[in-house]
């Protein structure tokens, strides 16, 4: 079977010289970070859920290099004294220096410093793209930066097609740097975190946090302006929306800008709601899902919600009964399409599951070229 992986961050291949995905205890994840030779390290896909214990600066402050490693959902990470100390990091609302937690754009900030780049760069691009391949990926959608668009440009050939998705900070640079090399997807913003890292943005508070309903990140007016400076230049957006909260500032700023493009994408969209699902429908936009998160996450879902918003995430029966254009992409979380795949199956049947994964794009629906 064929797959579009319509959300994915290959860079993250060049976070796993020590690969903390399948570490299932802190004494193993202590000991593979210990035996890293090299100047400094940033690592991505520690796990509570796996290792017992959600890290904190006191856990890896006796390593004697700067060291981030960042969780697998990648809104939440944690420096050792170290690289504090490297980065100049200072306590406010993105980082708490006693438990050593970076969050959203102070821990990608960090991430970006510490991480491989140039030739290594484009190696673990690569080696992502050929695991890709393996698993029957024909296609990624996959968010840069321009150092990224750089890497994946010195690269001759590459296993599978590859539609690069810029970040709103410095899109513009990323679509010089592709030309006509590369087809240019959406423009990446994000309006709020996650539901692990307590980020997403509720409109009622988190179960285990009272009176806590997370970061907004961007409010309607500023995402308005963001859709009508795209437009104008014949692009689309790609919102980072999670929480019921989130979700909602989207639609009013697409309310309010009214878009003349259609298949402008909400990514994730795991609380919305069947209102928000029609206005949704009604505005052309695509929902970008993760069938892989309810089997991945669902204990996170259940600690951080409660058992009766965790009943109703990330709704793909709801949306698609209601006809939603909707796409499907891993989010690395696992990297692995047959996950998402047997999941979505089971919900909507094998017919659906696979136009979901692939069928629209045979169609040659929403991206050119």
């Amino acid at each position: 079977m064929k797959f579009v992986d319509a959300h994915t961050h290959m860079e993250l291949f060049a976070f796993k010289e020590v690969d903390l995905e399948h570490i299932s205890s802190l004494e193993d994840l202590l000991r593979a970070v210990e035996s890293f030779r090299g100047e400094s390290l940033v690592a991505w896909g520690w796990d509570e859920r796996r290792i017992g214990v959600f890290l904190e600066r006191k856990h890896i402050d006796h390593i004697d290099i700067p060291v981030l490693l960042i969780r697998v959902d990648g809104h939440v990470g944690v420096a050792n004294t170290r690289a504090v100390e490297l980065l100049g990091l200072k306590g406010d609302d993105r980082f708490d220096p006693e438990k050593g937690h970076l969050f959203e754009e102070t821990l990608w900030e960090a991430a970006n410093r510490l991480k491989p780049g140039g030739e290594r760069l484009a190696r673990c691009l690569l080696k992502g793209l050929k695991k890709a391949e393996e698993m029957g990926i024909v296609e990624v959608h996959d968010f840069v930066s321009p150092e990224v668009m750089e890497a994946y440009l010195s690269l001759e050939e590459l296993p599978v097609r590859v539609v690069v998705m810029p970040y709103y900070d410095g899109y513009k640079e990323v679509l010089r740097l592709a030309g006509d090399r590369f087809p240019v997807g959406w423009v990446k913003v994000y309006v709020d975190g996650s539901i692990g890292a307590r980020t997403a943005y509720l409109r009622e508070p988190y179960a285990d946090r009272e009176d806590w309903r997370g970061v907004l990140l961007k409010g309607w007016e500023e995402i308005a302006r963001i859709i009508a400076e795209l437009e104008e230049e014949g692009l689309r957006v790609s919102l980072h929306a999670i929480g019921d909260g989130a979700i909602e500032e989207c639609l009013k700023a697409f309310e309010e800008v009214g878009p003349r493009l259609r298949y402008h994408r909400i990514e994730h969209a795991e609380l919305i709601t069947e209102d928000q699902a029609l206005r949704a429908k009604r505005l052309g936009l695509l929902i970008c899902a993760q069938p892989n998160f309810n089997p991945y996450f669902m204990g996170t879902y259940v600690k951080a919600l409660g058992e009766e918003r965790a009943r109703r995430i990330n709704p793909l029966r709801m949306l698609d009964s209601l006809k939603v254009d909707m796409v499907f992409g891993s989010d690395m979380m696992p990297f692995d399409p047959g996950f998402g795949f047997r999941y979505a199956e089971r919900v909507l049947g094998r017919r659906k599951a696979e136009y979901y994964y692939y069928g629209w794009r045979e169609e040659g629906r929403y991206i050119k070229g």
